[in-house]
């Protein structure tokens, strides 16, 4: 269920847009040096927010929309620490060159910066948008002691995302 902003008039080739909204979330979970907390927001399709975006780090979504975490931030942990990668924050996700080990390796971007990777079953289904530019929005972030762990975004390489009635 994707919502078209266009009212139905929409032409091919016309950007569609998935409305999201938004309800602040926070828990924590006990981690291997103390509790980390998670903090963010839950994403529904629709206004009354019964129809929650859950997510998955293995396939997508939606179609062409996926809501998981950040593969490989530990190797990016400087970056990750940046105010770019707070919740709330908007990212680019680019196409990586393809490697022996990733064919399809889609990186997370923020002022020119990487912070990690979309899930590699993800990306492998998302990849074929070619040098395509995708955007996403971070939902959720998980810290201990100050220092981010590990961030969650939901994202396209296909439609537009906009947060609506929320925030």
């Amino acid at each position: 269920m994707v919502n078209d902003t266009t009212g139905g008039n929409r032409r091919a080739g016309d950007e569609i847009t998935l409305r999201v909204h938004l309800a602040e979330h926070r828990t924590s979970v006990p981690g291997a040096e103390g509790e980390e907390l998670g903090v963010g927001f839950k994403a529904y399709l629709d206004e009354a927010r019964t129809e929650e975006i859950v997510e998955d780090d293995r396939a997508p979504v939606l179609p062409g929309v996926f809501y998981s975490r950040v593969a490989g931030v530990r190797f990016h942990d400087d970056s990750l620490q940046l105010p770019q990668f707070g919740v709330g924050r908007h990212v680019e996700i680019r196409p990586e060159p393809p490697t022996a080990l990733d064919r399809n390796g889609l990186g997370v971007f923020a002022d020119g910066l990487r912070v990690g990777y979309v899930p590699e079953a993800i990306a492998d289904v998302l990849a074929p948008a070619g040098t395509r530019i995708g955007h996403g929005i971070i939902l959720m972030e998980w810290s201990n002691n100050g220092n981010r762990l590990g961030i969650w975004v939901l994202g396209s390489m296909q439609v537009a995302i906009s947060v609506v009635n929320g925030g």
